[in-house]
């Protein structure tokens, strides 16, 4: 194994070790439901994995994985019989706030596109154009979306 081999497989451990709830909050986000979150974040360790030689610049990585997982999310979309989202409830949650409770209810109430930029922008911190990249789709739409989403929310919160 050379430098940079090793230095990939570092980089890539790293981003897994300081990203895994980010991934997991993205997946459960889009697909509502904790055993498919996990599944798609797992599957999107081993696809970076296998794929990890074809990422040109280590920086990127975050954004990369979060491409793959975000394309892994939509396949697993594609697969899945129509049902009403409902977001699970996971044993042992304290439930901190009532309007917390009733925020993320709201959100996870709205359709998938607009879940996923909310989550992205809000809850990971990233902006506008990296999500453009993540999901592949125009900067401007990330933006609508966004904007939508916030009008959205704002009529379920009422």
């Amino acid at each position: 194994m050379n430098v940079t081999e090793k230095l990939r497989q570092e980089c890539f451990l790293y981003v897994i070790k300081e990203h895994s709830g980010a991934f997991y909050r993205y997946a459960y986000s889009v697909l509502l439901s904790r055993q498919d979150a996990e599944d798609a974040v797992s599957e999107t360790v081993l696809k970076a994995f296998e794929h990890l030689q074809d990422l040109k610049h280590l920086y990127k990585m975050k954004s990369w994985m979060f491409r793959i997982l975000a394309n892994t999310c939509s396949t697993l979309l594609q697969n899945r019989l129509p049902v009403s989202p409902q977001p699970e409830n996971e044993a042992g949650t304290v439930q901190d706030l009532e309007s917390s409770m009733d925020l993320h209810n709201c959100i996870y109430q709205m359709e998938p596109e607009f879940r996923e930029v909310v989550v992205l922008y809000y809850f990971e911190d990233l902006k506008t154009k990296e999500i453009a990249r993540i999901l592949d789709i125009p900067e401007g739409t990330v933006k609508s979306r966004l904007s939508r989403a916030r009008d959205r929310l704002k009529q379920l919160l009422k």
